[in-house]
């Protein structure tokens, strides 16, 4: 008598001596289960012809029984698994239960020479709304893409690697996607081994990073599931080969982590009061906020020096290439602007560090200026304060927590700031404060106006006749290091000279010094 092949809804905890034909849909990695003891354990995500998803686990030494089955995108028979309540956490359809599979499941491979289009439904978050789910403890997105370039391995400590690959999609956006460990050992080889192809990839529930502004990262849930077999992906192929020309100009200007391509002004809805941002950080360590900004007391620093990959402070000279004890990658020491303000709405004040591009933008100055001011002895605290009290601004921030000096403190960093005049469709209810300056025709701060106005209101005589000496002198220097670095370098230079990987918690600015280790910089390098 052949056996009765049953669908997954007709499955309960009543059923009895059951078989139904299933096609794999996802294959995580091996994990270790949270409650003590903890357990090995591996899950499936399955579907029936019908397109009914049921999340399936193995534990401990049954996980070797199916080692060599339940492939992804294979059909198999299932007889015999355990039927229990389905966790809210892996309940992945209507299906109310899940699946324990055990020495006595028994499964049979489907034998067919190739597995059908999967009939599950997929739901994708577009890279636009990815800033919502920034640095969430709740909330993973999950995105269709094609893979398009895969950056070395780097090895974060002796027992991490990661490695950075771009993916595109057709909202013309190029991201970062890290996959950490077990994720770059197995689906990050062949994706560096066919990037030629532009494999398209469903990055399932993958983590919102501020890493190089936004970026996506694996974490144990995650799921990277390589060309599936599904209906769609004809068009996202048609579509990469129309407009591949205009996603390698995105490339070579490194669109993916330019916070301004990442971070486009958001809608009204987007943007938070202070006092409900402090409260949401409980569970997301992002916000967009609002309100008008003043110079906060007590700084006497204005600049800093970093690596030039992971940001973080390091005690060493601009002329050094290290080897930088944070992200443990080889690179050079930067200088760079950062700068404590306060901003403030009408529900709450909340201080903030705005560092890098985004401060230079604010202030008209660069690092190189601040520290050369510094060492001609002019306190630049009066000016400064005089330029941040000019602004409103909408600010989309990271708070994070650090060690400084054995204390643990909270610091808030700004990402990517707007003055309002860039922004002309939002509407903030903010405290009385001096009025921004006067945006040009097109909508946006003409920087060369804002410039002059600032130098004539706000900077003393003598300032202003030694800040121009330090300009004239940056420009003289950049003008050569720019003619000598132009004939060294070539358009492979725009792929090689990338970012690297780094946790999903490290944090853009952080007091904490890395150690560097000291190394020449090599010849004809540009400073």
């Amino acid at each position: 008598m052949p056996r009765h092949i049953s669908t997954v809804l007709d499955i309960d905890k009543e059923s009895d001596k059951w078989t139904v034909l299933i096609q794999v849909v996802e294959r995580n990695h091996i994990q270790y289960t949270r409650k003590a003891p903890p357990r090995r354990i591996q899950r499936f995500m399955l579907t029936d012809a019908q397109g009914t998803k049921v999340s399936a686990a193995a534990y401990e030494n049954c996980i070797r029984l199916f080692r060599n089955l339940l492939v992804p995108y294979q059909r198999y028979y299932i007889s015999g698994a355990t039927i229990i309540n389905a966790v809210p956490t892996y309940k992945v359809s209507e299906y109310p239960y899940s699946w324990v599979l055990h020495y006595s499941t028994l499964i049979e491979r489907y034998l067919e020479p190739i597995p059908p289009m999967l009939p599950c439904p997929f739901t994708f978050d577009n890279f636009s709304d990815a800033h919502k789910h920034a640095e969430s403890d709740i909330t993973l997105i999950s995105v269709k893409a094609l893979v398009i370039y895969a950056f070395p391995q780097k090895e974060t400590t002796p027992d991490s690697v990661t490695r950075d690959f771009l993916i595109v999609n057709e909202e013309k956006k190029l991201m970062l996607l890290t996959l950490w460990n077990e994720f770059q050992e197995y689906e990050g080889n062949i994706l560096a081994n066919t990037i030629a192809t532009a494999p398209m990839i469903f990055a399932m529930r993958v983590k919102v990073s501020t890493f190089n502004s936004l970026s996506l990262t694996t974490i144990g849930l995650s799921c990277i599931l390589i060309n599936p077999p599904v209906h769609d992906e004809l068009p996202l192929r048609e579509w990469y080969s129309i407009h591949k020309d205009e996603v390698k100009i995105l490339l070579e200007a490194k669109a993916y982590k330019d916070p301004e391509f990442l971070l486009p002004p958001p809608n009204q809805e987007h943007i938070k009061t202070i006092h409900d941002a402090l409260i949401s950080f409980g569970t997301q360590k992002t916000a967009w906020i609002g309100g008008t900004v003043q110079l906060s007391f007590g700084q006497t620093r204005f600049w800093y020096t970093a690596c030039s990959n992971c940001l973080k402070t390091v005690e060493a000279d601009t002329d050094w290439i290290i080897k930088c004890s944070s992200c443990r990658q080889e690179a050079e020491v930067e200088l760079r602007c950062r700068i404590g303000i306060t901003v403030t709405d009408p529900t709450a004040s909340i201080q903030c560090l705005i560092s890098g591009k985004e401060a230079e933008r604010l202030i008209q100055l660069t690092a190189a200026q601040l520290k050369d001011a510094e060492a001609h002895g002019i306190t630049m605290n009066q000016e400064l304060s005089a330029i941040m009290k000019k602004y409103r601004l909408i600010c989309f921030i990271k708070t994070y927590e650090t060690t400084f000096q054995g204390q643990l403190q909270r610091r808030n960093a700004i990402i990517k700031a707007y003055p309002t005049a860039e922004v002309p469709n939002i509407s903030l209810a903010l405290l009385d404060s001096p009025p921004t300056l006067q945006a040009s025709e097109t909508g946006t701060t003409s920087n060369t106006k804002q410039k002059q106005v600032i130098e004539q209101q706000t900077f003393t005589p003598t300032a202003k006749l030694l800040l121009q000496e330090i300009a004239e002198s940056t420009a003289t220097k950049k003008s050569f290091i720019t003619k000598s670095t132009t004939a060294a370098t070539t358009s492979h230079k725009l792929l090689e000279d990338t970012a690297t990987s780094a946790s999903p918690n490290t944090t853009p600015i952080d007091e904490t010094a890395a150690s560097p280790t000291k190394k020449p910089k090599q010849e004809g390098k540009g400073n």
